[in-house]
């Protein structure tokens, strides 16, 4: 059981948006995309068991801007009656489970099936909207009285006639709390800095969870009894004595205080374990460092997880790489892959981050890409590139996703050229990211590309491959250049990039005066060849320092052409 499907409408950035998750879901995405909104509104319709509460009933600024300015011009265009009462602005989250798989989870979704295009499926919704469409849309019409289109101001919008409900899809009835209390989410959002010292005490309220999950009948009447106990220490106390004296300058007081005694107000059990302060060795964990917190953190939060077996939790955390050193960055993604693959089907997690080596060992098929205006599953990736990913596992496969422009090269010494060569470049900023595969087979990197960026001419991406006199193979790679306008492929003329690097313009002078020989292209190549990366560096270095004038090979200088304009 999980939640398969999210459709989001007139959510802060989200228009008209659709997502497909897995039972363990990596959500990805450039800054503003709208991850964080994606977690908020994951959270409306379910019971709020989150560490960072979320309020259901929302503001004017969490709906989204362009559904208001739509509503508003047709207010101000005289539409139709029935078209304004169409465009009134309203906020739904609508999630669907997949099939429960025992008797437990058909009885927790049961009030919740739905025959969808002749299949069966389980869906809740939560609205925001107007409790009276047309008194909403009258009030609105006379706020709107006689202005223009550029007098537009989506804040004016009355938000005071909203309310919120979670209703079942399949009759449109509300749920009760009592429906909802079986499914849940827990939210670590990203700007938890201050969870340990924070009011709130976030990580302490995990704990006390904990604790209340587990305490047998016998040890809470242990707990309460201690608490009683303390009062009663209290009230024994000389000071408490000074307090509450007699005071014999009016008699008729006496009467009135001698009978005071301090006995406990008992609060419930959350209450009383809620006053714990955690603490990590010698100090308390908020005067640890924010990475140890955030470690010990995640480690809270999945102990919860696996105790409380009675709950659907969708846990859905936010940049588990936040503050963390590299070593507990591995430790803690190693613990969140074992904790997921080990959990029952009522754990759901999904996780967004900017880290590539929490994407490598979660598996690029979770993986998830918001782009703004829609999510793209990457569920399909080739079997090649994942096996390439698990012998790279720090590959930033992010750089390839996202950068605006990017260069796949073979190795290490296409990618050490350039790079010098657009530093050396002081007339423009370098923004194209070289990427080094370290292997000839650029096809399946570029299939993942073309799944975001097909579309998106903004968006370029150059290959450097060496010919290897490999026909067919340079046929394949040059069609993806034929297709689409984004992409440029070129090849070398010669047999590799060294062959071609010292037939170029003058180079093979530069370079006999660089390496004090006097070779010809032949002995040459095979002296780059031979040195590889040593020698590239010192070819590099010296171009840096504007010591030597090399040009770049002819396939080089197109593909870097191409996609700087």
């Amino acid at each position: 059981m999980y939640i398969k499907k999210v459709k989001i409408n007139n959510y802060r950035n989200f228009r008209n948006f659709e997502a497909i998750l897995q039972k363990l879901t990596v959500v990805v995405g450039e800054n503003c995309t709208g991850k964080s909104n994606f977690f908020s509104a994951l959270s409306l319709p379910l019971a709020s068991n989150s560490i960072a509460y979320n309020q259901k009933k929302l503001n004017v600024s969490d709906i989204n801007r362009e559904s208001i300015k739509e509503f508003y011009r047709s207010i101000i265009n005289r539409e139709p009656e029935e078209e304004q009462l169409n465009k009134i602005p309203k906020v739904t989250i609508t999630l669907q489970f997949v099939e429960p798989k025992n008797s437990y989870e058909k009885a927790i979704l049961f009030n919740w099936l739905i025959k969808d295009e002749d299949e069966d499926c389980f869906k809740i919704r939560y609205d925001f909207k107007p409790k009276d469409n047309k008194e909403f849309l009258n009030t609105v019409r006379s706020l709107l009285k006689d202005s223009k289109i550029e007098d537009i101001n989506c804040f004016t919008l009355p938000i005071e006639f909203y309310d919120y409900q979670i209703v079942s899809v399949n009759n449109e009835k509300l749920i009760s709390f009592n429906e909802l209390k079986n499914i849940k989410i827990n939210h670590i959002n990203a700007e938890r800095d201050n969870f340990s010292d924070s009011s709130t005490m976030k990580s302490n309220s995990i704990l006390t969870r904990l604790l209340i999950n587990n305490l047998n009948e016998t040890e809470k009447n242990i707990i309460n009894q201690a608490y009683i106990n303390f009062f009663s220490e209290i009230e024994r106390t000389k000071t408490f004595e000074k307090i509450i004296q007699i005071n014999e300058e009016f008699e008729n007081i006496t009467d009135h205080l001698k009978q005071l005694e301090c006995i406990p107000n008992l609060p419930n059990l959350k209450n009383i374990l809620s006053n714990i302060t955690l603490r990590y060795g010698e100090e308390f964990l908020y005067q640890r460092g924010l990475g140890q917190r955030n470690l010990i953190y995640i480690f809270i939060l999945f102990a919860y997880y696996k105790i409380n077996k009675s709950t659907f939790n969708l846990c859905c955390i936010e940049e588990p790489e936040a503050h963390l050193s590299v070593n507990n960055l591995k430790l803690v993604t190693d613990f969140i892959h074992k904790s997921v693959n080990n959990s029952n089907s009522l754990l759901q997690t999904i996780i967004s981050t900017h880290s590539p080596t929490v994407i490598n060992k979660l598996k690029l098929s979770n993986v998830l890409v918001l782009t703004g205006e829609k999510a793209i599953n990457l569920s399909n990736t080739s079997q090649e590139l994942l096996n390439y990913l698990r012998k790279r596992p720090n590959f930033d496969i992010l750089k390839l996703l996202f950068a605006n422009k990017v260069i796949l090269v073979e190795g290490t010494t296409e990618e050490m050229l350039i790079n010098a060569f657009l530093t050396r470049n002081c007339s423009r900023l370098n923004n194209i990211e070289v990427i080094s595969i370290n292997q000839k087979g650029f096809k399946t990197f570029l299939d993942v590309w073309l799944i975001l960026n097909k579309e998106n001419n903004k968006k370029k991406i150059g290959i450097i491959r060496d010919f290897d006199n490999q026909h067919n193979a340079k046929n394949e790679h040059q069609q993806y250049d034929i297709k689409n306008e984004n992409i440029t492929v070129r090849t070398t003329t010669k047999y590799t990039l060294e062959d071609d690097f010292v037939a170029t313009n003058n180079n093979l002078k530069s370079l006999n005066k660089l390496f004090k020989k006097n070779f010809n292209q032949d002995e040459m190549s095979k002296h780059l060849k031979s040195d590889k990366a040593e020698g590239m560096l010192l070819i590099c270095d010296t171009l840096l320092k504007n010591e030597i004038e090399l040009s770049l090979p002819t396939h080089i200088d197109e593909v870097i052409r191409k996609i700087s304009c």
